[in-house]
């Protein structure tokens, strides 16, 4: 099992019933790879530093997950799919670091 920590940004857009039932969406997505959430941050409604499409802001969320390295791209795929998720980032890490993290104290 392989260690990633993911962003997740839904569109401003839906409401926060859509926004909750798009990241339980997300976590049955890593639990049917057989991968484990370990943590998870809502980081809110932020600005964004540049339109993504028509969006200036994106509601950020945050996961520690371990799960196999293959099952990423098939994740993704998914993803892509996802018409209210307008951007998603994963990147491997050796270590996850400690909670909350410094835009979690920055959440407006």
């Amino acid at each position: 099992m392989n260690k990633f920590e993911a962003v997740i940004l839904c569109s401003p857009d839906i409401s926060t019933t859509a926004l909750n039932s798009e990241i339980s969406d997300f976590k049955k997505i890593i639990s049917d790879k057989s991968g484990k959430i370990i943590n998870t941050e809502d980081w809110g409604l932020r600005e964004l530093n540049f339109n993504i499409g028509n969006f200036k802001k994106a509601f950020y969320n945050f996961f520690q997950i371990e799960i196999d390295g293959n099952s990423i791209s098939e994740i993704k795929k998914v993803l892509n799919q996802n018409d209210k998720i307008i951007r998603h980032l994963f990147v491997k890490v050796s270590d996850h670091q400690e909670l909350p993290t410094k835009l979690n104290y920055e959440k407006k």
